[in-house]
């Protein structure tokens, strides 16, 4: 969209906008821009085209982590017809960019407690992941990853650990699972406290996947230290506890299943809409795959070997 598009749709929802600066593109298709009126007060604005989709899920969420008292975004205004909803401006201090070595544990510890507070909320109002949804996810990364974007003659290395995984989710816990609580979706708002963004996307769902999300991020290479550190405080603060190397189990699982996913979500984002905003993040996304794939499994030393060189190769040529 253009900014003048975007001022337009604020004056049509009585913000009287002069001015907007585009924040990020998700993978969803949603823009986020942050409009201004003439006295400098600034509003979040999500347009997502209806033809693509709604806001609804995000809107019944919402509704729902506010009354478990989980800090989330103040929803201004909503129209289904223009696609758009305004939002409380939280500010740009997400949990990526304010990190640092001196207050990540700290910070990283109360992303964990603001986990369990959704995990332990009432959320009516979503489904359980389908049977075959989170097979289909990763089947994205064959289809799409291996032969479309890296054009690989074969996938099926990879089939072995897909089946696996699937049967490992399938006997993990299931909970409120927000499916991308990553350090990008996590807002230092002005109490500086953390908020959680983007759940729009919220199901039932196995636990490791939003612990991967949260202490496997996509921009750094893992540290296992660390890693076993922050789930010896999650299994000591989730009720009922949990034994740490159980946790390690899920979130090794769990990451496996978004990694996975996500490099075949951002491979045809490239493919079919032409976005490259994400596009540097895939090795990194990869390099961290292969360090929780265990150590008994072919697929291992083909990604290491033989797929890492050749996605090198390939993102050189764009």
């Amino acid at each position: 969209m253009k900014e003048e598009e975007v001022i337009n749709l604020g004056n049509q929802l009585n913000f009287d906008a002069i001015k907007a600066s585009p924040l990020k593109l998700e993978a969803s298709g949603r823009e986020y821009w942050r409009i201004f009126n003439n006295k400098n007060h600034s509003l979040v604005l999500c347009y997502l085209d209806p033809d693509i989709g709604e806001h609804s899920d995000f809107i019944k969420i919402t509704n729902c982590l506010s009354q478990n008292n989980v800090s989330c975004p103040n929803i201004i205004h909503h129209n289904k017809k223009l696609g758009v909803t305004l939002q409380e401006d939280l500010g740009d201090n997400d949990l990526l960019s304010f990190i640092n070595q001196e207050n990540k544990d700290h910070l990283l510890k109360n992303s964990l407690n603001l986990l369990i507070q959704i995990q332990n909320s009432k959320i009516d109002v979503i489904d359980r992941f389908g049977e075959n949804e989170l097979k289909e996810q990763m089947i994205s990364f064959k289809k799409v990853f291996c032969e479309k974007f890296l054009k690989m003659e074969s996938s099926n290395f990879i089939d072995v650990l897909i089946s696996d995984t699937i049967d490992n989710l399938d006997n993990h816990p299931w909970v409120n699972c927000h499916f991308d609580f990553e350090r990008r979706n996590l807002i230092l708002n002005k109490n500086k406290d953390l908020t959680v963004i983007d759940y729009q996307d919220m199901k039932i769902g196995p636990i490791g996947i939003d612990l991967a999300g949260i202490l496997i991020d996509h921009y750094y290479e893992i540290d296992f230290n660390d890693v076993k550190n922050l789930l010896t405080y999650y299994s000591e603060n989730i009720q009922p506890a949990i034994n740490k190397d159980k946790a390690f189990e899920y979130i090794t699982w769990g990451s496996i299943q978004r990694n996975i996913r996500i490099l075949g979500t951002l491979a045809n984002l490239y493919i079919e809409h032409n976005r490259t905003f994400r596009i540097k993040d895939l090795p990194m996304i990869l390099s961290n795959l292969i360090l929780m794939i265990p150590d008994e499994y072919e697929c291992k030393t083909i990604l290491e070997q033989e797929i890492k060189p050749l996605l090198n190769k390939r993102i050189a040529q764009l």
